[in-house]
């Protein structure tokens, strides 16, 4: 991870803008990082507005599928989330942000974790195929054989994992996609639907070949259904069925920047790092 040096964007403090997200209204402040500007959100208020409800609907084994940073807030950035909080009628109560301990993420992590939860919960609660309706993303499974492979869908081409396919010709590996970032956790939440492949959590990428470029290499043209399994919602390995409440940013896997917090409660605590 590289280091790089930070400052806040002093114009910035003490004014605050804000982002529609889901129907929900979003207060954001903004960081210059090497005279780049970044938007950030509070955890608390992505947590509290947005994110709560799809949150606490999941086994929290699910979000070791992403990998979301957080950044401990500075003196300027905790006098400007207590602005914000005051100005929308103490909408967090009497709580206090405090330098090196609440904490903020990127907002555009939050809007594409917002759409990864928002999309598995209403495939599982609507138990449809992407066919049947159309989402953001498409993912999902197909049925070859005795096989439920996961895809996923980009420039509306269906794209699988190469490595549930170990005998291909080098031709169609040349025809190979990498898919990261936001993408590879639709994948990785596929297979632990079907509770294949545990190691793909530790991995940054993956290589998927079309369905297209797929079938040609079978001349007998099997068949290729759509798929998606009938009891995700009651497997308690992926819904939560506990009543009790998650910890708060429970979902942040890496905290960046100087903390006040003891080290031994640190994931990780490297100063001026994104």
């Amino acid at each position: 991870m590289a280091e790089v040096s930070e400052t806040i964007d002093v114009e910035n403090i003490g004014r605050f803008n804000k982002i529609s997200i889901g129907g929900s209204s979003i207060s954001y402040i903004t960081r210059l990082i090497n005279g780049e500007e970044i938007k950030f959100v509070s955890v608390l208020m992505a947590e509290t507005l947005l994110l709560g409800r799809y949150l606490h609907y999941f086994n929290p084994d699910i979000f070791k599928c992403i990998s979301v940073k957080g950044y401990y807030i500075t003196d300027s950035e905790a006098k400007e989330l207590n602005n914000i909080n005051v100005q929308c009628s103490n909408m967090f109560g009497n709580h206090e942000f405090i330098a090196g301990k609440d904490c903020i993420v990127r907002l555009e992590d939050v809007k594409e974790l917002f759409t990864f939860l928002i999309l598995f919960y209403n495939k599982i609660e609507s138990n449809i195929n992407d066919h049947e309706i159309q989402f953001d993303k498409q993912f999902g499974f197909i049925k070859f054989e005795s096989h439920f492979i996961p895809y996923f869908t980009k420039e509306n081409q269906k794209y699988l994992p190469i490595f549930f396919f170990e005998n291909l010709t080098d031709d169609l590996l040349l025809g190979g996609m990498e898919l990261k970032n936001w993408d590879l956790p639709y994948i990785k939440l596929c297979c632990k639907i079907i509770g294949i492949y545990d190691d793909i959590f530790n991995i940054d990428s993956c290589t998927l070949i079309s369905l297209n470029d797929l079938k040609k290499y079978f001349p007998s043209e099997p068949v290729f259904e759509e798929f998606w399994p009938e009891d995700v919602a009651f497997d308690s390995r992926i819904i939560n069925y506990s009543d009790h409440p998650y910890q708060p940013n429970f979902w942040i896997a890496d905290y960046l920047g100087s903390s006040i917090m003891p080290q031994e409660s640190l994931t990780a605590n490297n100063a001026n790092q994104v």
